[in-house]
Parts: structure tokens; C-alpha cells; sequence
């Protein structure tokens, strides 16, 4: 097998397959979810026109990709949140998402520690993240990175 690398995303030549791989996230998560979906499905669609319109150049984002061969397995969004007033600088995973065919072999892992080292170079002192309470193998993957549960999400549906 050839070996697992990370790099920052290249745009638009991975757009495709970052499509596929957020489309079939989000529809894993909608399938574990417990409460009814708040909006339609994203689809294909959406995910492409999302990935065509992102701004890879921010600096305080991370954007990176999990390659096997040069094929596109995996990847990761974060962003750098700061509170210059209370001296609080860390990062928030906003996306982590791996092709269902590579899940459980050391993607997810891969992907984070790449967000942890970006994180140490911008100066964070945490990384944070969510994760819907039923998605048991990603709070595994993260129990076992070093992440504890420090607070708790709650939802009120308006309709």
C-alpha cells in the first residue's frame, strides 16, 4: 500500500473528491442522527458549489487532505479562534471527514495530529471540536487522541 500523506487542500483540483467525501459525511450523519433533519438533504450538488466557493489562502484556516496514491481519502477544516482581550488563542475542527472505504485505518488520526502541529505553529493552546452525541466512532477517535469532553452542546428546535 502506498503510504498515507497530508497536505494543504489544492483547489480546484481536488474539489471533486473533497465533494464526494463531505456528501457522504454529511449523509452518515444525517443516517445517525436521533432527531429529525432541520434541513433537506446537502447532496452532491451543494457540496461541490461549496467546495468551488472556499477561499483556501485564509491563514487562519487549516485545510488539508489525506492522500493514498493520489487519491483523495480524507480531510480536515479548522480555524483559529482568538480572544486577544482574555489572551486565548486555539483552534476549532470544524470538518473532519473520511471516505467510508478508509475509516478505521489511521485517516482520521493522520489528519488530526497535521491540525495539531498547524495549531503549535499559530500559537493555540487547545484544539476543540463537536461531534454528534451517536457518532460513537469519532468520540473513540478523539477519547483516544486526548480529547475530554468539557461541555456539552443543547438544542432547541423551533419547528
Amino acid at each position: 500500500m502506498a503510504p498515507l500523506t497530508v497536505r494543504p487542500y489544492r483547489l480546484p483540483d481536488d474539489a471533486e473528491a473533497l465533494s464526494r467525501i463531505f456528501a457522504d459525511s454529511e449523509e452518515y450523519h444525517r443516517a445517525i442522527d436521533d432527531l429529525p433533519p432541520l434541513i433537506p438533504p446537502v447532496g452532491i450538488d451543494y457540496a461541490r458549489q461549496r467546495f468551488a466557493t472556499m477561499k483556501p489562502d485564509d491563514p487562519e484556516r487549516c485545510l488539508l487532505v489525506a492522500e493514498v496514491g493520489g487519491e483523495v481519502v480524507g480531510h480536515v477544516e479548522a480555524i483559529m479562534r482568538r480572544d486577544e482581550a482574555a489572551g486565548f488563542t486555539g483552534t476549532y475542527v470544524d470538518e473532519l471527514a473520511v471516505s467510508p472505504s478508509w475509516r478505521g485505518r489511521g485517516v482520521g488520526t493522520a489528519l488530526m495530529a497535521a491540525v495539531e502541529e498547524w495549531a503549535r505553529g499559530k500559537g493555540a493552546l487547545s484544539v476543540a471540536l463537536d461531534h454528534l452525541h451517536t457518532n460513537e466512532g469519532a468520540h473513540r477517535l478523539y477519547e483516544r487522541l486526548g480529547f475530554r469532553t468539557r461541555g456539552v452542546i443543547m438544542e432547541r428546535r423551533l419547528r
